[in-house]
């Protein structure tokens, strides 16, 4: 199996300490406690930001990253390298809890499906790529 390195292109990066301070509040005296969200893509398909209905199989580049929407009772996500079946079971995927987010990256695999229509995948916005590096290269 390959190593996989993932690049990022943001120079941007805060230290611990530019971190510590964006998350104090003078004003009161405590630390702010305000969960924010990954940021959603808009598909290649649409014009806003929406839902994908991957219950037939959706086809991303690797390392692609996911926020998941269950609508409905537990469901189940799977991913492959080639389309895969609809994913029934503990066997053959990854629970989706109902009315819940959960978040997967695709990794090296190359397809996403889910096994019913009122499963949301949302594509989170990642600026990183996936670099295979060879068995003597490292990190």
């Amino acid at each position: 199996m390959s190593k996989v390195k993932r690049n990022s292109k943001n120079s941007g990066t805060l230290g611990s300490n530019d971190i510590a301070s964006a998350g104090y509040n003078a004003r009161s005296g405590g630390h702010k406690n305000l969960i924010i969200g990954p940021q959603l893509k808009i598909p290649a398909s649409g014009t806003v930001t929406a839902a994908l209905d991957a219950s037939a199989g959706l086809q991303f580049p690797a390392g692609t990253c996911f926020a998941i929407y269950n609508n409905g009772a537990l469901a189940w996500a799977t991913m492959s390298l080639t389309l895969p079946a609809a994913p029934s079971s503990l066997a053959t995927g990854i629970p989706l809890k109902a009315n819940d987010w959960t978040y997967l990256s695709l990794g090296s695999n190359a397809y996403i499906r889910t096994s019913a229509a009122t499963v949301g995948v949302y594509i989170i916005e990642d600026d990183t790529t996936l670099q295979v590096l060879s068995d003597d290269e490292t990190f």
